[in-house]
């Protein structure tokens, strides 16, 4: 297989996370095991390349093309929007790469592009901002897979829509036989021709590490579409199985024999919670207004006492996600009064031993801010369902 993708330095100041990947180097790293002697096509500065020397390692060749400009993404934590340097629309535009295959994986650059030309490709732009359609640049394949989540799927195509946006997306490139749209914690939505829309499910995992699952997603996909001949919802089923494992150890290559025992998230996510939590200073002002935004990106509807005036019918009987940072546990139980314990997730990064005391009522305490708010967002009855569903 030939993967076509940026090689760039990744940092994450909670937690912590200081890696060279970037879109194609995790993709590359992910299918090392499953395609050994897969290329990676990237540009990279002449002699010694960060990263570089780990992939061959894990028995992929590197095609590279010369840039120097040196490319960086900082994450505040693993949901945020990463600062990345230089700013995109000021890094100089390289010539493009040229790669011809039988299979190809196609990322968005932001220092060039890839002209593809394959039987079967599998393109994620990796941008909402104004993606570039697979063929604009001259790129071709016999057979076409869109790999893209909701909001790139509907910037791509022009359309609010997710079902008219993947018909538009066939009707108006005929190449295009396969749209996959991943959804977040409500799964994969598979598109095919001449088929009804298949739902694949999202998986569980003890702790969610955000950062280069959607890579990890599409280098599995186009290994098991593309080069095992595995139907799209199966390589999809197996790519979601693959994010949950990664999610949760953060290690690359992908072993296929521990994809098996994934557990599959069920049921209805919640549409609404309340989240509690101190304002009593700007650092936790600032930490509750962001879990509000995250949860609200994950299509929770977030109802805050501390943020908000909240008619008292709304607060009742409603899931909670409580940041424990500044309470005590007396103010934690009485926040919770009107909820079960088995409703409550708890974001405790101090690991207070009076707060852990809270799970014996049925509380979940996690330590992670991103892994709270995926747990708050998914199913209750799932969660409460798994024996392990504690400390992340």
């Amino acid at each position: 297989m030939h993967i076509a993708g940026g090689l760039y330095r990744e940092l994450c100041e909670t937690p912590t996370w200081n890696a060279q990947f970037g879109s194609g180097g995790r993709a590359a790293a992910a299918v090392s095991a499953m395609s050994p002697g897969s290329t990676l096509h990237t540009y990279a500065r002449d002699g010694n390349n960060p990263g570089a020397d780990e992939l061959s390692a894990l028995g992929m060749q590197l095609s590279r093309t010369h840039s120097d400009i040196a490319i960086a993404f900082a994450y505040f934590h693993p949901l945020s929007q990463p600062h990345i340097e230089p700013r995109p629309g000021t890094i100089p535009q390289q010539l493009p790469i040229h790669v011809s295959g039988d299979v190809v994986l196609r990322f968005g650059f932001l220092e060039g592009s890839a002209i593809v030309h394959a039987a079967k490709a599998i393109y994620d732009p990796q941008t909402t901002a104004h993606p570039e359609p697979f063929g604009a640049n001259g790129s071709t394949a016999k057979r076409l897979a869109l790999v893209m989540n909701e909001l790139e799927l509907c910037r791509y195509t022009g359309c609010p829509d997710l079902a008219t946006a993947a018909g538009n997306a066939m009707s108006n490139d005929k190449q295009v036989t396969v749209i996959v749209v991943k959804r977040g914690v409500r799964g994969v939505t598979v598109y095919e021709r001449n088929a009804e829309p298949i739902t694949v499910p999202a998986y569980y995992s003890s702790q969610v590490f955000k950062i280069g699952t959607g890579d990890v997603f599409s280098a599995v996909f186009a290994h098991h579409w593309g080069e095992a001949g595995a139907s799209a919802p199966e390589a999809a089923d197996l790519a979601s199985r693959s994010v949950s494992a990664y999610c949760e150890t953060r290690t690359l290559p992908v072993r296929i024999e521990f994809l098996k025992s994934r557990e599959p998230i069920t049921g209805d996510a919640p549409s609404r919670l309340i989240l509690h939590g101190s304002t009593s200073t700007i650092g936790r002002r600032y930490t509750l207004e962001e879990a509000r935004f995250r949860l609200k990106e994950l299509g929770i509807d977030v109802l805050s006492p501390q943020l908000d005036e909240i008619p008292e019918p709304f607060s009742k009987n409603l899931p909670s996600l409580v940041v424990a940072d500044g309470l005590s546990t007396t103010e934690i139980r009485r926040l919770c009064e009107t909820q079960p314990y088995e409703s409550v997730i708890i974001l405790d990064e101090e690991r207070r031993l009076d707060v852990a005391e809270l799970s014996s009522l049925g509380a979940t305490i996690i330590s992670d801010f991103a892994s709270s708010l995926y747990r708050s967002a998914w199913p209750r009855a799932f969660c409460r369902s798994l024996n392990d569903c504690a400390d992340a």
